[in-house]
């Protein structure tokens, strides 16, 4: 084998090594942005679970604040007066995407001061929290009230809106009075 034959076939080993590790590289970032995902959304699964649970045992219908960012839910009614609450709110601390869903036993809700359930939650933002609503209150006469929850999880934002994935439930308050 002269050099010239060597070194070409040193070139070719070369560009084929090179779009081998081009095509690992690219399967574990795939991979890790997958998991990512997963993980986000889980999250979100989890905490639609507390608060369904949270909704479900509420005596009185719920306040809804802040654009539909945060929903507020009344226990332990005598006579028609709560005297205790839990909030739940999408808030971040910059005001900007990624969001979390945080839980609050008081009648307010922010990053600072709840318990963070879920996070990687993307909606446009007015003001510090999301503009399109993620809790929505809907009273049909002749039936309990219910809540809407719309959570928007994308553990991406780089990528736009590929990857997004959105968790919506519409949960019966079974101890609230029911609608004239």
């Amino acid at each position: 084998m002269t050099l010239i034959e060597l070194m070409t076939t040193m070139a070719i080993l070369g560009f084929v090594l090179t779009g081998i590790v081009a095509v690992f590289s690219s399967g574990l970032h795939a991979e890790v942005d997958m998991d990512q995902r997963f993980q986000a959304q889980q999250n979100a699964r989890l905490a639609l679970v507390g608060m369904r649970s949270d909704v479900r045992s509420s005596c009185l219908a719920p306040t809804i604040g802040g654009s539909g960012a945060s929903v507020t839910l009344s226990y332990g009614c005598s006579n028609g007066t709560a005297t205790s609450w839990v909030t739940w709110c999408a808030s971040s601390s910059n005001g900007v995407a990624p969001f979390g869903l945080y839980r609050q036993t008081s009648q307010s809700c922010a990053y600072n001061n709840g318990t963070q359930r879920a996070d990687e939650l993307e909606c446009a933002t007015a003001g510090g929290s999301c503009a399109s609503p993620v809790f929505a209150y809907t009273a049909v006469s002749g039936s309990r009230p219910q809540l809407q929850v719309n959570l928007p999880v994308d553990a991406n934002l780089t990528n736009g809106n590929v990857g997004a994935y959105t968790l919506t439930d519409t949960i019966t308050l079974r101890n609230a009075p029911v609608t004239p």
